[in-house]
């Protein structure tokens, strides 16, 4: 079973649209979030441990999918799990959950990423083999 990681915030109001519901591009923001958790619980610390080896994870796709909307002040818990590694790609799953209404999934997400390496796309296992076998690890 894959791991999941968790990123706990509130809704802001700077992440809501003049209606006061959340705007639909800002959970990519979340996202990103809960990835960059992910990451560090796994020992692969973006910032730490990828960026200094020039290795970057693009993404080449991401979606979102709603349930039911969110306002400003709302709990939030943002869950991530990682899965569908290959050499060249990861996938990584979301949900935001919200806190005042247990059971409820607001939101379901995924993004789908390519290892790059030195600015160019590269298979992480010939390019960094100890570095994708903590990938393999994490799943």
């Amino acid at each position: 079973m894959a791991s999941v990681s968790e990123w706990n915030s509130r809704v802001r109001w700077a992440e809501c649209d003049a209606a006061g519901i959340i705007y639909h591009a800002r959970v990519f923001d979340w996202f990103s979030e809960g990835r960059i958790v992910w990451l560090k619980e796994h020992q692969l610390d973006y910032y730490d441990h990828l960026r200094p080896l020039r290795i970057e994870l693009l993404v080449k796709s991401a979606t979102a999918s709603f349930h039911h909307s969110l306002r400003p002040g709302d709990p939030i818990r943002l869950t991530v799990t990682a899965d569908q590694l290959s050499p060249t790609r990861i996938t990584f799953h979301y949900q935001v959950l919200p806190l005042q209404s247990p059971g409820l999934v607001a939101l379901e997400g995924l993004t789908e990423h390519a290892f790059v390496v030195d600015g160019r796309a590269k298979r992480l296992d010939r390019a960094a083999p100890d570095v994708f076998a903590q990938f393999a690890q994490a799943l």
